[in-house]
């Protein structure tokens, strides 16, 4: 905040330092306030400038405006400090309550001026339509418009149900999967194509199955068991996606939480 009365009262020298301006451009602003008003609001001297009685009655009636901007200003740093607001969030359905949910009180009781709506949805949301602050999203990301920050990694491994495996055997090498019915998970926008990985061997298999679904749980039906387990499937990241750059402090200290909280195995 700035003292009016002393940068009045003070050389132009000084007054252009404080302001960070050159001592022409001051002039040339007192000048044009002067001319606009039609008064001489200053007294110049090769030495001081000083109020005239016109510039000190100007002074006196504009100072509670000034103030009003300057407490303005300060308000808008305070509530960037303090965390407040509406958040709109959108998590993925399956990853969301089995990670992200049961954290979201903990964020909650940190920032009590929080209030969050959280949308747990696997399609891959307009963000910017649908008036969302974040989304998290698992995979590949494929809009270049939107600015991400991977917070996490997420490990996979191939599983089949005991009665799969009972009636049509154990895979013994990843070729076998040509021969076997692979369930899609249609969310994955990348072709149904699955790699894996053994020491420097690295292999792309095209696989097919007879169900596809966009819910993850509708995929896993009875017990399941690891398979092929001397391979190793890439790592996926988690993303937090934004609108862009310039973020509220309440969604990165939400997108900061989740970093900090979710799994990274």
């Amino acid at each position: 905040m700035l003292s009016w009365k002393k940068d009045w009262k003070a050389p132009s020298s000084q007054a252009a330092r404080h302001l960070h301006l050159s001592t022409s451009a001051i002039s040339r602003r007192i000048d044009s306030l002067e001319q606009r008003l039609d008064v001489r609001l200053l007294h110049r001297s090769t030495r001081l400038v000083a109020l005239t009685a016109e510039g000190s009655q100007y002074l006196s009636e504009i100072l509670p405006a000034l103030d009003s901007l300057a407490m303005a200003g300060d308000r808008l740093v305070e509530g960037r400090q303090l965390i407040r607001g509406d958040i709109r969030a959108v998590f993925p359905v399956n990853y969301g309550r089995l990670y992200i949910a049961p954290h979201l009180a903990e964020f909650l009781r940190r920032h009590p001026h929080v209030r969050l709506e959280a949308i747990f949805d696997d399609s891959f949301n307009d963000i910017s339509g649908e008036s969302l602050d974040l989304a998290i999203r698992i995979g590949q990301l494929e809009d270049s418009r939107l600015v991400a920050r991977r917070i996490a990694t997420d490990s996979r491994v191939l599983v089949a149900s005991t009665g799969y495996l009972d009636r049509y055997g154990l895979p013994a090498h990843p070729t076998d999967l040509l021969h076997h019915n692979c369930l899609h998970y249609t969310r994955f926008r990348s072709p149904q194509r699955w790699r894996f990985q053994r020491g420097e061997e690295n292999l792309s298999i095209a696989v097919d199955g007879n169900l596809r679904a966009d819910y993850g749980l509708a995929l896993t039906n009875g017990r399941l068991c690891e398979v092929l387990n001397e391979w190793s499937l890439p790592e996926i990241g988690v993303y937090a996606v934004t609108p862009s750059r310039e973020v509220p402090a309440r969604v990165k200290a939400l997108v900061d939480f989740l970093a900090e909280s979710l799994p990274d195995a």
